[in-house]
């Protein structure tokens, strides 16, 4: 009787500190599947082209501005954003709260896609889990799923439900009634505050020799966690503010994936 063969597991791992000889205790990628993830990384990239000038054109300057100007949940956003800007700058930042966000992430896709965890470690240095099941978003999804966002929108989801007039604006309840308030400013600002966590972090960590990166190439990973980030935060944007549709930046993406089209055939042709 042959002897079983041992099972298989994928350590997903990160590191808050550069280290070079850091390696990944994974099943290993084929060269052939590297080379594919390669290739699909090059085709992402016009869709990346598109969705950034999808971006600015919609969220362009003079679009900021109104929106800044009528918007008050949009000013609660970027009030969020420019503080934790100053903290991450100006403090000490916080590396077990985003390393146990990132590989709780990991350990909720794994566990979303069937898999078994065996493993959870977390420090301020690094953490990693140790899985039966390893695949391309398991292994990114840390880098474009704001953890603490979903958090933040879980619990005000939560009490919500339970409290009916949560988001509505209540005048005159601030300083002796001479200010109004409402709840969802504070939704927004945390939102803000969270997000800009999330990318500061993702920023900032893609430079530390990240293993995740690795395991899937890391050109084709920059590009799709550049992709998947740039659509979250124009959903965010669109949902937050009056000014942008959904249906018109869906449509700003057919005419610039169009015009893109038309150049590119016109070089070939």
């Amino acid at each position: 009787m042959p002897p079983r063969s041992p099972k298989r597991t994928s350590r997903l791992q990160s590191s808050t500190a550069h280290k070079s000889d850091r390696r990944s205790e994974s099943d290993g990628i084929d060269i052939p599947l590297n080379w594919l993830k390669s290739g699909i990384g090059v085709l992402l990239l016009p869709c990346c082209v598109v969705a950034t000038q999808s971006f600015l054109s919609a969220f362009g300057e003079t679009s900021a501005r109104t929106m800044l100007i009528q918007s008050a949940e949009l000013w609660f956003f970027f009030i969020g954003v420019l503080l934790w800007l100053i903290y991450f700058f100006g403090l000490p930042r916080p590396l077990y709260l985003y390393v146990l966000g990132h590989e709780l992430t990991h350990a909720f896709f794994v566990l979303l896609c069937g898999g078994k965890i065996t493993e959870f470690k977390v420090k301020s240095a690094g953490g990693h889990i140790v899985t039966n099941k390893n695949n391309v978003i398991i292994s990114l999804s840390p880098y474009f799923i704001p953890f603490y966002s979903v958090i933040v929108l879980a619990l005000f989801g939560i009490i919500g439900f339970f409290v009916e007039d949560l988001f509505n604006y209540h005048p005159r309840v601030l300083f002796w009634g001479q200010i109004g308030f409402s709840w969802s400013w504070l939704l927004y600002m945390s939102i803000g505050v969270t997000w800009c966590f999330h990318l500061t972090f993702t920023t900032w960590m893609i430079t530390k020799n990240q293993p995740d990166l690795k395991q899937n190439g890391t050109f084709f990973s920059l590009v799709f966690i550049y992709f998947i980030n740039l659509i979250i935060l124009s959903g965010t944007l669109i949902i937050v503010s009056n000014e942008i549709s959904l249906t018109g930046f869906i449509q700003s993406l057919l005419n610039n994936g169009n015009e893109l089209i038309n150049r590119i055939s016109k070089i070939i042709g």
